[in-house]
C-alpha cells in the first residue's frame, strides 16, 4: 500500500509499524497519526472553502463555510498536539489533495462552472474521507487527552457530514420534483 493511502500504518523503522492494538502507541506514531489528519484538515478546508466560493445558493455557502471553518480550526487543533507531543506539524496537505486543488483551478481557469450537485458531492467525498480517516485514528491506542480531542473532531466531521448530505439530498429532490 502507497504511503499516502493509509499513514496510520506507515513505513517507519521504528517499532510502531508492527504495533498489535492493544499496544500504547509510540509517540513518533502518535505524531504520524496526528499529521496525517492534520494533512486531511487542511484538505477538507479548502473543498469547502472553494464549494462555498463556487454554490449558489446562501444556505450551501453558509452550511459550506462553516465546514471550512471547523476544519480549519481542526487544523489548528491539531497543529498544537503534534507540537505537544515534540513534533514537526505537515506543511501542508496530501498530495492528492494537491493534486484536487490544482484540477480546480484549471477549471476556474478555463471557465468550467460545477454545478451546485457536483460542488456539493466533491464535499460529501470530504467528509466520507475525514470520517474514514477519524475512525481508523481512533480504532488505534492513543493518549486519552488526544482521543478526546479526536473524538470531538470525528463528531464535528460526522455531523457535518449529516448536514452536507442533507444539502445533496433536498437538491437532488428538488430536482426529481421538477421533472
Amino acid at each position: 500500500m502507497a504511503k499516502d493511502q493509509n499513514l496510520f500504518h506507515a513505513d517507519t523503522d521504528d517499532a510502531a509499524r508492527d504495533t498489535l492494538p492493544g499496544d500504547a502507541l509510540s509517540t513518533d506514531h502518535v505524531v504520524h497519526v496526528l499529521n496525517h489528519l492534520l494533512e486531511g484538515a487542511r484538505d477538507d478546508a479548502h473543498v469547502f472553502r472553494a464549494g462555498a466560493d463556487e454554490v449558489r445558493a446562501r444556505r450551501h455557502k453558509d452550511v459550506l463555510a462553516a465546514r471550512a471553518a471547523q476544519c480549519q480550526a481542526a487544523a489548528s487543533q491539531l497543529v498544537e498536539l503534534v507540537i505537544t507531543c515534540g513534533g514537526q506539524p505537515a506543511g501542508g496537505g496530501t498530495a492528492l489533495g494537491a493534486v484536487h486543488r490544482g484540477w480546480a483551478h484549471v477549471k476556474a481557469a478555463v471557465g468550467v462552472a460545477a454545478s451546485e450537485s457536483s460542488v456539493l458531492d466533491a464535499c460529501e467525498r470530504a467528509d466520507d474521507a475525514a470520517v474514514a480517516r477519524y475512525r481508523e485514528a481512533l480504532a488505534l491506542r492513543l493518549p486519552m487527552g488526544i482521543r478526546q480531542i479526536l473524538q470531538m473532531q470525528a463528531h464535528d466531521a460526522q455531523r457535518g457530514h449529516a448536514q452536507v448530505r442533507l444539502l445533496l439530498n433536498t437538491l437532488r429532490a428538488c430536482r426529481q420534483s421538477q421533472l
